[in-house]
């Protein structure tokens, strides 16, 4: 997981050629989404020879094959990602590069928190993004399970979801969080254009010990 750059750049690299990591990985994608990550080698790659992959590189190279420039990149390497659905009675998978938004950037995220290295802290943007509200609670549910059973693990999450605070309360209330685990900050800004944080409190029931500046 190391090895995935904060961009999530490097991650098909890396799963594809760690199996461990990609077991570990699909356990908490059946879990959360009901998805798992299969490896492929396209038909057309297999019966491509060294020989014939050489004369293509070099044709590439040289400026040929101009109407076929979008494949170079499939050149690069002879595996690739796909995603198996199984929600449904007959599953059917989605290549890695068509992808939607939210899954592309919730992949490596999810791969890097399986890290052992002691003492991480993990800087979360906006991870509600092009998610399903449903999904949303679920990454929580699973961000707030990992940060339990790895206590040398700490999350900072940046969020304009409601839904992402709501569900924070839920699992306070419900026992999962204590209330001393988790700090909310409202960040408001002045007329002056100053940024003011506002730390709201939760008791044991999972309720506001402030109030709510307004406005999300």
């Amino acid at each position: 997981p190391d090895q995935i750059w904060p961009d999530g750049h490097n991650f098909d690299r890396v799963i594809i050629n760690n199996s461990q990591l990609r077991k570990q990985l699909n356990k908490i994608l059946r879990e959360i989404f009901n998805l798992e990550i299969k490896i492929f080698t396209p038909k057309y790659l297999k019966k491509l020879t060294k020989e014939k992959r050489h004369i293509i590189e070099e044709g590439f190279r040289m400026g040929s094959f101009r109407q076929y420039w979008g494949l170079r990149r499939f050149l690069d390497k002879d595996k690739f990602i796909v995603l198996r659905d199984l929600n449904f009675d007959q599953y059917f998978v989605i290549h890695g590069r068509e992808i939607g938004k939210g899954p592309s950037n919730i992949l490596p995220f999810l791969t890097q928190i399986l890290s052992d290295r002691p003492n991480m802290t993990y800087l979360i943007q906006e991870l509600e993004n092009n998610w399903h509200p449903k999904y949303q609670a679920k990454i929580i549910e699973l961000i707030a399970k990992i940060a339990n059973d790895s206590k040398n693990k700490h999350f900072i999450l940046e969020t304009h979801s409601e839904l992402f605070i709501l569900q924070v309360k839920k699992l306070v209330q419900k026992g999962v969080l204590k209330p001393e685990d988790v700090s909310i900050n409202y960040i408001s800004r002045s007329s002056k254009g100053d940024s003011k944080v506002n730390h709201i409190p939760l008791n044991s029931e999972g309720t506001f010990m402030k109030e709510w500046p307004g406005g999300f």
